[in-house]
């Protein structure tokens, strides 16, 4: 391949190397920690460069939370377009999906992001989409049997919400760590929603 054109398709992938190096460290160390100059020399670029791409560290880690997200839906997407699997199935591999994305977190992650009003009106944004998608499932997950029908979605989601702002706040999580905190918070409120039925198929499940 012709010189030129190595150096073009290098141009082309290293926003996305960025992107990668970056959130580890993100997620490892917690935003405040990481600098601009901790990333150039990760990836064995100049600053200038760095600079080039992402005009500053908010720019940085809001398209690093994009990405992050995206590949969430895009997984949560496909696994749930199979056609042989139930409500059950989908939120157990939302379960398994979400307990997997902290165990290599540091808390000081979700607790940084908050200082960037970007990035948080991004999450804001998916968060009121995912909420609207997220009660079409659970009505879905009514008809099929397996979540009660007696149970007011909105007020679960607005209780669980709550929940872990409040385990964020008080800092639960030094005593109980990440996944202790969220598998509680999960299961619990899991196990609220579904049916005898549905209950059956958790505790069947292999999801600890």
């Amino acid at each position: 391949m012709h010189k030129d054109n190595l150096q073009t398709n290098y141009r082309m992938e290293l926003p996305a190397k960025i992107m990668q190096v970056a959130m580890r460290e993100f997620r490892r160390c917690g935003v405040k920690a990481v600098k601009m100059d901790d990333i150039a020399s990760r990836l064995s670029i100049s600053k200038r460069t760095l600079y080039e791409i992402f005009s500053n560290k908010e720019e940085l880690l809001l398209d690093c939370v994009r990405m992050q997200e995206e590949a969430f839906d895009s997984h949560m997407a496909e696994f749930g377009s199979d056609s042989s699997r139930n409500s059950i199935d989908i939120i157990l591999e939302f379960y398994r999906f979400q307990m997997q994305n902290v165990s290599d977190v540091s808390p000081a992650f979700y607790e940084e992001l908050s200082k960037y009003g970007h990035v948080m009106e991004f999450l804001n944004k998916k968060r009121i989409k995912r909420n609207a998608n997220a009660k079409e499932f659970f009505t879905h997950g009514v008809s099929e049997g397996y979540f009660r029908k007696d149970v007011d979605f909105d007020i679960v989601s607005q209780i669980g919400a709550a929940s872990m702002e409040h385990a964020m706040k008080t800092k639960m999580y030094e005593k109980y760590g990440m996944k202790g905190l969220l598998h509680n918070i999960l299961f619990l409120f899991l196990r609220g929603l579904c049916t005898q039925e549905g209950i059956a198929l958790l505790d069947a499940s292999d999801v600890e």
